[in-house]
């Protein structure tokens, strides 16, 4: 694009200072700084990719201003890529309609070399085809964070429903045994009590040995029962962690209790929930690159912290997300609270009662 200039039957008849070629050649070389900016691979706010993208205009429509040459106006095509990447379609379109009608402007004293139409129609052309492919591109990235996020979810979600299960499996077991084996077991029990009034030596002697036995077996019985129900606890520390391998994007630092149990399905879900909701309000609403979280407990409560790095966006105010949080957690008898002073990123409080089925160690 940049051969024109510097082949010098371009630029015959031009009556140009020399000075504005080497003005020419700085303002390439700035081009080239900024699209290395706008084009990082680096994580970086969309306002300094977005001056990068001004500054990308502005030196090729000075470009076109010094020597009107078609070709150095194609690097508008590259700008209108990484607009669409960046802002909404409609504003993606305003950008190239306007950087192109200033193009326009800059060449109409020099509409020469006999293809000012043909030229002029492909960078149009081309101007359209790269909205329409950076829209896609962007729509097509934001469906697979989307995607990962939710996968990320279903992935907790399917560990916490293996552990309800496992607890609820252990449940019905207990339920069984006590109902089955401890009520025959009590009536051996009632019948041998019965026979030991017999006046039979002998009788009174076997009578004595299979109440001893049905006893045992009758503790037995119930020392399964209530193992299998001290049992039933719920290992929400593995859904947590397996929340944060698989968040897309996202940095999610969390902070846990040696072990974390919980008995009560009800609210090892509301806190997986709480969990999952944060980490989906923070990928949607804020350019944060990290999330911590930390779960603790706190006078027969657990209590989740969190706080990310992003900038602030509506701050106190709730969104679908956080107020059906809120109604989660306030029908289990738990609250969430906002940060709204917060200037360092967002910041956010819940927390939800298990009275005596949660450790912490």
């Amino acid at each position: 694009m940049a051969l024109p200039v510097f082949d010098p039957a371009s630029r015959r008849g031009e009556t140009i200072d020399p000075s504005r070629w080497t003005l020419w050649l700085i303002l390439f070389f700035v081009f080239g700084l900024a699209f290395w900016v706008s084009s990082s691979p680096k994580s970086l706010p969309v306002v300094v990719r977005t001056v990068a993208l001004a500054v990308q205009t502005g030196s090729v429509l000075a470009m076109t201003a010094i020597f009107q040459g078609y070709l150095v106006g194609f690097l508008l095509v590259m700008v209108s890529w990484q607009v669409a990447l960046i802002v909404p379609l409609p504003a993606a379109i305003l950008w190239a309609g306007v950087d192109s009608a200033l193009w326009a402007f800059f060449q109409e004293p020099h509409f020469h070399m006999g293809w000012r139409w043909s030229a002029t129609g492909a960078f149009l052309g081309f101007q359209v085809f790269a909205l329409v492919t950076g829209t896609i591109a962007r729509a097509e990235a934001e469906l697979r964070e989307e995607q990962g996020r939710v996968n990320a979810e279903l992935v907790s979600t399917r560990e916490l429903l293996r552990e309800s299960s496992k607890a609820g499996e252990r449940m019905r077991i207990a339920r069984d045994l006590h109902d089955a084996l401890g009520h025959h077991l009590t009536a051996l029990c009632l019948h041998l009590e019965a026979a030991l009034h017999s006046s039979e030596p002998e009788a009174r002697s076997i009578a004595e040995k299979a109440l001893a036995t049905s006893k045992q077996a009758l503790q037995d019985v119930r020392g399964v029962v209530a193992g299998l129900r001290g049992s039933e606890q719920i290992d929400l520390r593995r859904a947590l962690e397996l929340l944060a391998v698989n968040v897309p994007r996202l940095a999610l630092h969390l902070s846990l209790p040696g072990e974390l149990h919980i008995t009560d399905a009800d609210r090892a879900q509301a806190v997986l929930r709480c969990v999952q909701e944060i980490t989906t309000n923070t990928l949607k609403h804020s350019d944060a690159q990290n999330l911590w979280i930390t779960l603790c407990i706190e006078q027969q409560s657990i209590a989740i912290d969190a706080r990310d790095d992003g900038r602030v966006q509506h701050a106190g105010s709730s969104g679908t997300g956080i107020a059906s949080m809120r109604q989660r957690l306030e029908e289990l008898g738990g609250g969430v609270a906002i940060d709204p002073a917060s200037r360092n990123g967002f910041r956010l409080r819940a927390w939800v009662p298990v009275a005596k089925h949660a450790e912490a160690q």
